[in-house]
């Protein structure tokens, strides 16, 4: 009985281990803090079309429930990127005809080749997603690097597994794990110079016991740009992030946003998206009772050391 009892401990403490050898091969976390902490959380959201032109003293409102909104993919790229173009490649074939929208921050920072981003791109990039990027390749903005739904990032152009398609093809069919449910809706109303922005998170929900802290964003994006002195032979480059707007839900889960009229850098195609990054709450815990797997560990010496039974003199 005891030996069938340690056989049965075993399998319990090594299941865990082997079901996160089965899937980290194949993408690398996302999110961690400055001191090298893994940090639970990603990001849901969806982008409107919205014509500088035609669109003027117009208003339109958008609702999208969570299990409506496409998977979100963030690449830091640039305009001399020869890799950036051949994993894009690899990326947009294993995407197909999926439910996809891609974001490119562009290096500005200290950037004399690329004429894209901003310094609000920039920071979101580094604060959310720098810690991974440095301990991966010894930097924060390093191209080229994606991120799926903020949870699963693959860096450079080497593959965890035997391919690249592998890889994405897997962090594709993950889609988002945010424990979320409900609605986000979005209002945009251009009047003269500037564009308003109404949105609310209210009726997002979070499905588990654990804490979670919801920070929302407005990315103002240009759908196409003609940069042909880029040096990795694109000359039109798409999905580039202009700016990201951070709003306040400190207090609130709704509220109201104007802005100027972004400068294009040819054309009127904007796309605004809206994005809620979800997070663990990492504030430490008042219940007396230890973590969840602190008492796992604990609970399975106990078993062990019945398994193993008394020492004979």
């Amino acid at each position: 009985m005891r030996v069938i009892l340690a056989v049965m401990m075993t399998i319990v403490i090594l299941l865990p281990l082997q079901a996160s050898a089965a899937t980290e091969q194949f993408w690398d976390h996302a999110r961690y803090d400055s001191d090298g902490v893994q940090v639970d959380g990603g990001t849901i959201g969806f982008t409107v079309h919205w014509n500088l032109s035609s669109n003027n003293d117009t208003e339109e409102t958008h609702s999208y429930n969570v299990d409506e909104m496409p998977s979100l993919i963030e690449i830091y790229t640039a305009t001399w990127c020869t890799n950036c173009v051949t994993t894009q490649g690899i990326m947009n074939e294993a995407i197909g005809d999926s439910n996809v929208e891609l974001i490119h921050y562009h290096r500005h920072w200290f950037e004399p080749r690329d004429p894209f981003g901003s310094n609000s791109t920039e920071e979101r990039w580094t604060n959310i997603y720098g810690h991974a990027v440095t301990l991966n390749g010894g930097a924060p903005r390093l191209a080229p690097t994606k991120v799926v739904d903020g949870e699963r990032m693959h860096y450079g152009s080497r593959s965890n597994s035997d391919s690249l398609m592998d890889d994405y093809t897997a962090s594709l069919s993950m889609g988002a794990t945010g424990p979320l449910n409900g609605n986000i809706i979005l209002n945009l109303n251009q009047t003269g110079d500037f564009i308003n922005f109404d949105w609310d998170i209210s009726s997002l929900a979070i499905v588990t016991q654990e804490e979670y802290i919801l920070e929302p964003w407005i990315l103002l994006i240009e759908e196409e740009a003609y940069f042909p002195d880029g040096s990795n032979g694109l000359e039109t480059y798409e999905h580039v992030l202009l700016e990201a707007l951070s709003l306040d839900s400190s207090q609130y889960s709704s509220g109201t946003l104007e802005v100027p009229l972004p400068s294009l850098w040819d054309g009127d195609d904007l796309k605004v998206a809206i994005l809620v990054d979800w997070l663990v709450d990492s504030s430490p815990s008042e219940s007396p009772l230890p973590p969840p797997s602190i008492a796992y560990l604990l609970t399975s010496l106990v078993a062990m050391a019945y398994v193993r039974g008394p020492r004979l003199s």
